[in-house]
């Protein structure tokens, strides 16, 4: 048992993690200050703060930095600095206190010491904390200067544990090996308590550090503890054992396998397992060797029991009721009514013919308006089918609700359908029976039924009629109720029988679940020892859909399976598929613990509310993080998931009845991320879903890796196997660590605003060449043309798009330029001809220069003169006619009434020539395409050389003779 850590890592978490780590000063540190009108929204409760913190823009473990010293980091899974110093703290806590315990330190000095222990990994990373690097002098005042930031010294405080600056420096220095040695202005030696105090964080740091490894397989972490010495007791180095259970195509069992471990480990223990860890299709557990296969064959019974399926009604077309799929006793029938008033109210139907008769209805209005059940006729004129429902309730704050339920509760079990089996049929008796059963209860209570109740002759409406008087009339005598709903009640009777001679309705269904938790169990069981599936007795009818698993014709589908998203037909081509392509016979196989796999899913979108109806992106999140990550969890959370997709992790305006992710409870609950999101057909949704993805692991501060076929293990923090091919360019790759995603995210947004739907003339040809670094400039400068192109009313409602564009463009003309581009180069001359731009001015003046030079060069071709000198005189020449012509251009000069700058042109037309016609055009009149792209790179290079600040040197000046004279 590990008490003292546990409440002390729930103090942690309130007054070091929520309080400061989350923080406005740290989220303003990374992210700058919010908007006032936001700031005004979060502090009227209006909306969730969405900045994140500054240790969350960390790595703690594999982040990015540039050139050859990224190499040596590849290996390590990337997690945030806050995942990994967190992680460290909670396992030297608990390492701490087992082995304290077992060495019999007083109970009275147990909180200090793991005070002071928690204080010390979660600042053993100070300098990463600082952006200090390792080589760098830590000071006293820089620990206690982080003590503020996050609270430390308060926390110590709290618990009596307080500590200077220069010890607790000390004390971090010890933890590392490469720092053991150093000292510090006012350092003190360390006691040997506090020196040993320290080697708990130092093996927490080791542990982490080995299981971020993906080189490493996690019994590595076993061998480890069993190496490290110098604690004071074996409790903590001894007495571990590992499970990894790799089952890509499982991922929802190995969430329960995950949960169901994680609690019986803590029941048995006190304590979670040190690692429990599912991601990217495996599952990692590490826990004490005396309680691990106990726990396990817990575990494996407990999760494959999540697949009982829930007791389901059926009201058919022609009027018959029927209870399938499950049932144990009368609350899961009345469970089966709780979520969806509509199935209540089309169990209880009448039939059209009876309702048709005026007399007749106003009988029962009135009759069941006196009992507080009164029926409603709405739209019976229009009314096609035959089973009108009168008692339709979509209101779930009326009154009447809870008397449906009872009453459609009633009529289920009242007209069910009798066994089919012969055997069983002679214990159950039929409908007729149960109905004379319920008059007679309520006779022996001094009720009788209205005759006209009892002389209806549609059975099915007759016993609507009967199954609303008996709950109206419960609603108002407790007894009544009792005797109908009790556990000994008619109700428990009719479904489950006397125990005796009588049988009950579930009977007849049996237990359609077993087959699938059966094969559940086994596939768990088989993968976690490293054994082979055993195939079926006979020869395999064929293959698994899912898995290639080979089945026998009884794994064969069909459309009451339940697997969402896959259709009977659906067609793999595999070898022993019964099928071809040229047959019309359809026939999909899908082994049972795919089934299982797929019921889950199911069943669990069901009870959040999620989409299902497609096969999913497997998107890989892990559901926690660390060493004995679901430290200091109360027990209703030890046994649940915090179900959220990327719409909750992005929605901040704080509305009832939407979900909202709180941040600041990072560590306050085991979270499902993504589990039923499918990929979008369109490219343009495909970047938005990619931008989301991103977001989302920021906020949750969790890798999230988004898999179109199976996941394998990736290191980095995001990671997609379905980016477009300029994507990838634009990432380097699949794979991102935390500190490339704010210019990844800021290139996506670009990108998802250019594909709007309202962006006339932009698009996803446009957006997808600015994400590709080989294309980015001249994308970038041809959609700034096109939003200038736009109506002023447009045009400023997008400003913010521009400003973005133009930040990317100057960025990337700078780079260009440097490079020498050639199409620079001679805007860069063209600047020394042309007067700089107004700000009206057209598109004709902006381009001048290169569509003089692109025509008179395409002219000199079509006439056959085509050497550089001919070429470079026409187009000068052109210049100058160009000028001289028009009132409305201006020349460089012409403001000091200076001559046309002859020489200025000559070597601008020079530079077209022997550079951009050559290396831009390749010496060819460019397409249509290029043409334009050609065009918005010359007229914004041409706006910012016009611009662009000079020296004295770079001023042209006047001209007063002709070149070369």
């Amino acid at each position: 048992m590990i008490p003292v850590s546990t409440r002390l890592f729930q103090n942690f978490l309130s007054s070091v993690i929520a309080e400061h780590v989350f923080s406005e000063a740290e989220r303003e540190a990374y992210n700058g200050p919010l908007a006032v009108t936001q700031q005004k929204d979060i502090a009227a409760g209006k909306r969730m703060e969405s900045r994140t913190p500054r240790l969350m823009m960390m790595s703690g473990k594999g982040g990015y930095v540039d050139r050859e010293a990224f190499s040596a980091r590849l290996k390590f899974r990337n997690v945030t600095l806050l995942d990994h110093l967190t992680s460290v703290t909670r396992g030297a806590a608990v390492f701490a206190e087992i082995d304290l315990r077992e060495a019999g330190i007083h109970e009275d000095v147990l909180p200090v010491r793991l005070a002071r222990i928690m204080a010390t990994a979660f600042l053993h990373d100070a300098d990463k904390m600082l952006g200090l690097s390792r080589s760098d002098a830590l000071t006293a005042a820089h620990i206690m200067e982080l003590m503020d930031r996050y609270g430390i010294s308060s926390f110590l405080a709290l618990h009596g544990a307080q500590i200077p600056a220069e010890t607790l420096l000390a004390r971090i220095n010890a933890v590392e090996i490469s720092r053991s040695n150093m000292s510090a202005p006012g350092m003190k030696l360390l006691r040997i308590d506090e020196a040993k105090d320290s080697l708990y964080v130092r093996l927490a740091d080791r542990l982490d550090g080995i299981f971020l490894d993906t080189t490493r397989p996690i019994g590595d972490i076993v061998k480890e503890m069993e190496r490290f010495e110098d604690l004071q007791t074996k409790a903590v180095t001894q007495g571990w054992t590992a499970f990894s259970l790799k089952s890509p195509h499982t991922p929802f069992l190995l969430d329960e396998l995950q949960r169901a471990f994680s609690v019986a480990v803590y029941d048995r223990k006190g304590c979670p397992p040190l690692i429990e860890v599912h991601h990217d299709g495996e599952l990692l557990l590490v826990c004490q060797k005396d309680v691990a296969e106990e726990a396990m064959e817990v575990a494996l019974s407990s999760a494959s029991k999540r697949l009982r399926l829930d007791l389901r009604i059926e009201v058919s077309a022609r009027g018959g009721r029927d209870i399938m799929d499950g049932g144990a006793e009368i609350g899961d029938l009345e469970e089966a009514f709780g979520d969806d008033s509509r199935e209540a109210s089309k169990a209880l139907y009448v039939h059209v013919h009876l309702l048709n008769d005026n007399a007749w209805r106003q009988v029962m209005t009135a009759f069941f308006g006196e009992l507080g059940f009164a029926p409603t006729f709405s739209g019976i004129e229009k009314f096609t089918g035959k089973h009108f429902q009168p008692w339709f309730i979509s209101d779930e704050d009326d009154p009447r609700l809870a008397i449906l339920r009872d009453a459609a509760s009633i009529v289920m079990a009242l007209g069910c359908s009798e066994p089919t089996v012969k055997a069983l049929a002679t214990q159950v008796p039929d409908a007729a029976v149960r109905e004379q059963e319920l008059l007679q209860l309520a006779l022996e209570l001094g009720l009788e039924a209205p005759e006209w109740v009892r002389e209806t002759k549609h059975q099915g409406s007759r016993q609507s009629l009967l199954a609303a008087w008996i709950a109206a009339l419960g609603a108002r005598d407790p007894d009544l109720r009792h005797r109908v709903f009790g556990s000994d009640g008619l109700l428990s009777l009719w479904l489950c029988g006397d125990g005796s001679d009588r049988a009950g309705l579930f009977e007849k269904i049996g237990d359609p679940s077993s087959r699938f938790i059966r094969a559940a169990r086994k596939w768990l069981d088989v993968t976690l020892r490293r054994r082979f599936l055993d195939a079926e007795v006979n020869a395999p009818f064929g293959y698994c859909h899912f898995t290639n698993a080979p089945v026998t014709a009884e794994a064969a589908i069909n459309s009451k399976s339940g697997i969402d998203g896959l259709k009977v037909s659906a067609f793999s081509g595999r070898e022993g598929r019964p099928e071809s392509h040229e047959s019309a016979k359809s026939q999909t196989l899908v082994a049972d613990f795919a089934v299982a796999e797929h019921r889950l899913r199911t069943m669990q979108a069901d009870r959040t509310g999620n989409f299902a109806g497609d096969i999913p992106a497997h998107v890989s999140s892990p559901t926690a993080m660390g060493l004995f990550a679901t430290l200091g969890l109360s027990s209703d959370l030890r046994d649940t998931f915090l179900d959220l997709n990327h719409y909750d992790l992005m929605r901040l305006d704080l509305k009832s009845g939407r979900k909202v992710y709180v941040d600041r409870d990072q560590y306050g609950a085991r979270k499902v991320f993504a589990r039923h999101v499918s990929l979008p057909a369109r490219t343009a949704d495909l970047i938005t879903l990619i931008r989301m993805m991103m977001e989302s692991a920021l906020r949750l501060g969790r890798p999230v890796h988004v898999f179109q076929g199976m996941p394998s293990t990736q290191a980095g923090f995001v990671y997609f196997d379905i980016l477009p091919m300029a994507l990838r360019k634009a990432f380097g790759g699949n794979s991102l660590r935390i500190e490339q995603l704010p210019e990844a995210i800021f290139f996506l947004g670009i990108a998802e605003q250019l594909c709007a739907r309202d962006m006339q003339n932009v698009g996803l040809e446009v957006a997808l060449r600015i994400l590709d670094p080989e294309t980015r400039f001249g994308a970038t400068c041809e959609a700034i043309l096109i939003l200038d192109r736009l109506p002023d009313d447009r045009a400023k409602a997008l400003v913010g798009l521009r400003m973005a564009l133009m930040t990317i463009a100057k960025k990337e003309y700078a780079m260009q330029a440097e490079k020498g581009s050639a199409l620079i180069e001679f805007a860069r001359a063209m600047a020394r001809v042309q007067a700089a731009p107004k700000r009206d001015a057209s598109n004709n003046e902006l381009n001048l220069g290169l569509r003089i030079a692109l025509d008179t060069v395409e002219g000199c071709i079509r006439i056959g003169e085509t050497s550089e000198a001919a070429m470079v005189a026409a187009i000068a020449g052109q210049l100058e006619a160009e000028f001289e012509r028009s009132a409305r251009l201006d020349h460089r000069g012409s403001f000091r009434d200076g001559p046309f700058p002859r020489k200025a042109a000559h070597d601008a037309a020079t530079v077209f020539v022997t550079q951009a016609w050559p290396q831009t055009f390749r010496s060819r009149p460019p397409v249509s395409k290029d043409r334009r792209i050609a065009f918005a790179i010359y007229q914004v290079s041409f706006t910012e050389e016009s611009y662009r600040p000079r020296s004295g040197a770079e001023t042209p000046p006047l001209e007063t003779t002709e070149p070369g004279k």
